[in-house]
């Protein structure tokens, strides 16, 4: 048992409730596990705050979260079958964490959307015995990251986290989080899914891949409207009209949830 807070008798309808409102709450943007998972656990947070439920964050990270000489990440399949390679690297993964009577109960709907899971289920999830996990206080957003002692390119979690203000408030991280996700999704069924039954060729459902099935390039094009390696300014110019019309679904997207948060808080 963690007793890492201080517990409160739940009954089992009350839980069952709550986890299908914030499952309610947050479809679709769970059923992309490219990335935001940090977005999800928050307004699940939300949500858990609203019903009065005592609950904190439990973060598990990867080696290469917190070691300097690991490159090792939790390996997950992306049951949309959009990853490029085909399963999904995280370096970290968060969710929030009840405790009623002697059970703690981890809400993660990236791996069970019909009933909480237990810690050691949860854990299980990572396809590794090597991780790192600490319980926190759900106000906290994200992580921040410093740069290793002997290997300065290498980003490494620092023990300390921020909430929602400052920087992040006023770039709307939260809004943007998940409304990657869901624009991702919408992509999925609007783009690639008809490129498959179509049969289109091989290399234009690859760079539909790599534009939909990867967290750092999707955000690239439609966050950042920036470029990087695979998504050149080449690649966006092939692409233009794709990008262009699903970069306004992604502008949508984001007013939607900034009014689903303001509803719950």
């Amino acid at each position: 048992m963690l007793n890492v807070f201080e517990s409160k008798t739940l009954v089992q309808p009350l839980i069952d409730r709550v986890f299908n409102e914030i499952k309610h709450y947050l479809y679709p943007s769970y059923r992309y596990l490219q990335g935001n998972c940090h977005c999800n656990a928050h307004l699940s947070s939300l949500l858990l705050k609203k019903h009065e439920i005592p609950h904190k964050k439990i973060w598990v990270f990867a080696p290469c979260r917190y070691s300097e000489t690991s490159s090792e990440v939790f390996l997950i399949q992306d049951h949309n079958q959009i990853a490029p390679k085909g399963y999904i690297r995280w370096g970290y993964h968060v969710a929030p964490i009840i405790q009623s009577g002697n059970r703690e109960l981890i809400f993660d709907f990236n791996f069970s959307e019909d009933a909480p899971l237990s810690l050691e289920e949860w854990l299980n999830h990572m396809n590794t015995k090597n991780y790192q996990y600490i319980i926190e206080e759900p106000e906290n957003f994200l992580f921040y990251s410093s740069p290793g002692l002997q290997n300065p390119h290498k980003s490494l979690f620092n023990g300390s986290f921020y909430p929602i203000e400052g920087t992040c408030l006023e770039n709307r991280w939260f809004e943007k989080g998940l409304a990657a996700n869901e624009t991702a999704l919408i992509m999925h069924e609007e783009v690639i899914k008809p490129a498959i039954r179509n049969n289109a060729p091989a290399t234009l459902i690859n760079d539909y891949k790599y534009l939909i099935g990867s967290i750092n390039n999707f955000e690239c094009v439609f966050r950042d409207k920036s470029f990087n390696k695979r998504m050149t300014p080449e690649f966006q110019a092939k692409n233009h009209n794709l990008i262009n019309y699903y970069r306004g679904v992604f502008e949508d997207t984001i007013e939607k949830w900034a009014k689903l948060i303001q509803e719950i808080v």
